[in-house]
């Protein structure tokens, strides 16, 4: 099934690995066509033991396609950068991650083989060679969860969240998530007159001028993380948005990803909570990169907890200029938008 890959690829990752790829699977093609994600079986040359990876091959193209027309260079660039960020990210903030925030391991990193004589146009390859969580348990992916079942995603968020809370570092995106106002000034002079247009920048201020930040995952929808069979535990892949920010906007984004519009008009203010509480108990944890007092993580809570419906409207400014008849702008998204407005007065 090596055909389904392309070959290119396949290449590219035996030379990285300095093995035989025996056997690579297409697990998808990376959003507008930038490249793949593939499973292979691997072979250190000369023996015949083998081992099953992940590899994530990246090829921004200016002018690749982009299924909602938005295929400028803005977003050449930026798609550039994530895939930049998330190298980053696996080299050297995922050594830090533990078992209640599980991330695959990098086995190899590399950029395009052509290395420093390579074209300009492919000097923005990257190759990330990672352990098969499949290998690990973490088998299942879905793309719709219970709240019951939600719970475990909002602990591997407030877990990641404790360990890098206020962790600074300038390679990752300084505002994380992929919709921020900063990058996505095309979306927002395509959005129609109206209050949220009004608005825009002021919820953006209000988030980014939070006292507490973290490092967030920047693309927390229920499709990045693998469970095990159960949905006891998961894991979170796909960094390219990773960087600084307050942690309700992966929580605000994820349960709009995972749950039905009734569930999350019912559950989403409890399951806020959880976070919360989560959150709470994460930095109690004395192996977190900081400690930080009791009254930091009362006032932390706090905050976040105010923040929560200004990130719920920070994404719905970013749908309604990119794509305004997304099905995630739903009744509850609306809901903690017009709370958002309200409080910003």
């Amino acid at each position: 099934m090596v055909d389904e890959v392309n070959s290119e690829f396949i290449k590219w990752l035996a030379q990285a690995t300095q093995c035989e790829v025996k056997h690579a699977t297409l697990i998808q093609p990376l959003w507008s066509e930038q490249g793949a994600c593939f499973r292979a079986t691997l072979s250190p040359v000369g023996t015949s033991a083998t081992k099953r990876v992940v590899a994530k091959c990246a090829q921004p193209r200016l002018g690749s396609h982009h299924p909602k027309g938005w295929s400028g260079n803005t977003s050449f660039k930026r798609k550039c950068r994530s895939f930049k960020v998330e190298a980053y990210f696996y080299t050297h903030l995922q050594p830090f991650t533990t078992q209640d925030c599980k991330t695959p391991k990098t086995i190899a990193l590399l950029p395009s083989p052509a290395g420093q004589n390579q074209e300009e146009q492919h000097s923005n390859d990257t190759l990330i060679v990672m352990e098969d969580l499949a290998n690990l348990g973490y088998e299942k992916t879905t793309m719709e969860l219970s709240p019951d079942d939600a719970v475990v995603v909002l602990k591997w968020l407030a877990a990641f969240h404790g360990q890098f809370m206020g962790v600074s570092d300038k390679n990752l995106w300084q505002e994380g998530t992929y919709w921020h106002l900063g990058t996505r000034l095309d979306e927002f002079n395509a959005m129609k007159a109206s209050p949220l247009k009004d608005a825009a920048h002021g919820l953006s201020t209000r988030l980014n001028k939070a006292k507490y930040h973290t490092v967030l995952h920047g693309d927390a929808k229920v499709a990045n993380f693998c469970f095990t069979s159960h949905l006891s535990h998961c894991a979170a892949i796909d960094f390219q948005y990773t960087g600084h920010g307050v942690g309700v906007k992966d929580v605000a984004y994820f349960l709009g990803s995972a749950l039905s519009e009734s569930d999350q008009l019912a559950h989403n203010q409890d399951l806020l909570e959880v976070y919360l509480q989560a959150l709470k108990q994460a930095l109690n944890n004395k192996v977190t990169i900081k400690r930080h007092s009791d009254r930091e993580i009362n006032e932390i809570l706090q905050e976040w907890r105010s923040l929560y419906p200004f990130a719920c409207a920070d994404f719905h400014r970013f749908l309604a200029g990119w794509s305004p008849d997304h099905w995630k702008i739903n009744a509850e998204l609306t809901k903690q938008t017009q709370l958002a407005l309200n409080a910003l007065g």
